[in-house]
């Protein structure tokens, strides 16, 4: 007796979903990464700058070589055998030593290392000291440890799993080099003031005006004057010299970081015109405008 063969169907006759789910493209990691060595492209590191000044962070180990570099209103020398973290949103320029220029610079997104982690071992965790920057002049140890990361991460970043591995044993060596906030800023008030500069930084980095302070404290669901006391306590400042420090911060990342005309920056930090900001901007960085972009116009 001849056994019956056994029934096939097409794929067509099992159930479908209505429409077929899309395939969510691979993540390009070179759009959340990139590394360079600092000896073979210079060139393109204000062109990253400009481009990824917002949502990026900078990462830098200086081999041989170094410079001045400013950040916001405070100036660094950085010497051979360092790192240099610097976060979003900061006004960044640098004059280079002549000379030799070894080492890496990079640029990556939160987005890129948080992959995958709960919210305690994000970015915002390791890195909670809220300072603009990480410096630290490594000893020979130091230097070695973070050089045989940061090569790896070169190596790997056009793979991400890899690559993120590395980034994160880079960060966990700089963690402790934070500075840490200064003491009393902990607490509910602390918190707060966190907030309202959040909320600042945030407007500001979507290209609109910083709104009155009236606003902020009613968002927050304070009274302004209470803002600005808790202001006070946690930092020393008001809260209206805090806004006025952010969109000077805003100015000069828009000034050296892009190539926005003065007019256009004027506009979008909400002056009526170039010559109230050309003023507002000098009171508050001692130079015009066009001054201070020209002082930090020549990258190496």
């Amino acid at each position: 007796m001849e056994t019956p063969a056994l029934p096939t169907f097409s794929f067509d006759a099992y159930p479908q979903t209505a429409e077929p789910l899309p395939l969510k493209p691979p993540t390009d990691a070179l759009a959340q990464l990139v590394v360079y060595r600092r000896e073979e492209r210079f060139a393109t590191c204000r062109q990253h700058i400009e481009l990824h000044r917002r949502a990026f962070y900078k990462i830098s180990l200086f081999g041989e070589g170094g410079g001045t570099f400013t950040l916001n209103d405070e100036v660094i020398s950085v010497a051979p055998q360092s790192i240099l973290l610097v976060r979003p949103g900061t006004a960044l320029s640098w004059r280079l030593h002549e000379g030799r220029q070894t080492g890496l610079y990079g640029f990556f997104s939160p987005d890129f290392y948080n992959a995958g982690l709960l919210p305690g071992f994000q970015l915002q965790a390791v890195l909670a000291g809220g300072a603009p920057y990480v410096y630290h002049a490594c000893t020979p140890t130091e230097y070695a440890a973070l050089w045989e990361s940061g090569e790896q991460l070169y190596a790997q970043q056009a793979h991400p799993e890899k690559a993120r591995l590395y980034l994160r044993l880079l960060l966990a060596d700089v963690r402790p080099w934070e500075q840490a906030a200064p003491r009393g800023a902990a607490g509910a008030g602390h918190t707060v003031v966190q907030q309202f500069l959040h909320l600042a930084e945030a407007r500001l980095a979507a290209g609109e005006p910083a709104l009155p302070l009236d606003a902020y404290a009613e968002a927050l669901h304070l009274a302004p004057k209470y803002l600005s006391a808790l202001c006070r306590q946690a930092t020393g400042k008001s809260a209206a010299h805090l806004l006025r420090e952010k969109v000077a911060t805003e100015a000069k990342v828009l000034l050296t970081g892009t190539a926005l005309p003065i007019g256009e920056i004027a506009y979008r930090l909400a002056f009526y015109d170039v010559a109230h900001f050309s003023r507002w901007f000098k009171q508050a960085a001692g130079q015009a405008p066009s001054a201070y972009r020209a002082q930090f116009g020549a990258y190496k």
